[in-house]
């Protein structure tokens, strides 16, 4: 993190939490002097308390060496619903988008129409937990993706694009939730593997339920 600390400089900074997953939350420890406010959807908190230190346990049980030193900072303003922010020129909306976690939230750069997805939207495809609530996840993608002014989907992993981004993971888990063949892409490499296995196996649930 010490290039953000030499982009920082002696400000404070205001800090978002997609979701609290451990790759998205972890780094702040390293800013910490310089963190004002830390914002994140109000069921992030309750996930401080139960998944997330379990987490940041079985890393350092494994890698002390790289994950002692790691201290979780817990959000201190919360959202479930939309909350915008001037940044004096430039605006950012925040909007809940659960559907990866019980806690995501994406961020929307109107006057540039730039969408932040956090893991709400991957290439080559998300990923789905138990309770992922799919249905409504597919809805509030096909909101985003009908909105005129949008320009740019950054996922937090993936490739960066465009709309068509959206479209190819509101298909996808359109597909897996009829139960219908997915036409993936070859050496995907074993984590996706995987991760598209959990995906059919999560979504097989909820059609049971």
């Amino acid at each position: 993190m010490d290039g953000y600390k030499e982009l920082i400089g002696d400000r404070k900074t205001t800090i978002i939490y997609s979701h609290a997953d451990w790759d998205h939350i972890w780094g702040t420890a390293g800013i910490e002097t310089h963190v004002k406010s830390i914002i994140s959807h109000k069921n992030s908190i309750k996930r401080f308390s139960t998944d997330v230190p379990k987490v940041l346990k079985e890393f350092q049980k494994k890698q002390p060496e790289l994950y002692n030193s790691v201290k979780l900072i817990a959000p201190n303003i919360t959202i479930d619903s939309e909350l915008e922010i001037d940044l004096g020129g430039i605006t950012i909306q925040l909007s809940p988008l659960l559907g990866h976690t019980e806690d995501s939230i994406v961020a929307y750069i109107p006057e540039k129409g730039i969408l932040l997805t956090g893991d709400t939207v991957e290439t080559p495809f998300p990923c789905l937990n138990e309770n992922s609530p799919v249905a409504s996840w597919i809805k509030k993608l096909e909101g985003w993706r009908a909105k005129n002014d949008l320009k740019t989907v950054i996922p937090a992993h993936g490739h960066i694009g465009g709309p068509e981004i959206l479209t190819q993971n509101i298909n996808y888990l359109k597909a897996i939730l009829n139960g219908e063949e997915v036409d993936l892409a070859e050496n995907m490499g074993v984590f996706y593997e995987e991760a598209h296995r959990n995906n059919i196996k999560f979504a097989r649930q909820q059609g049971q339920n």
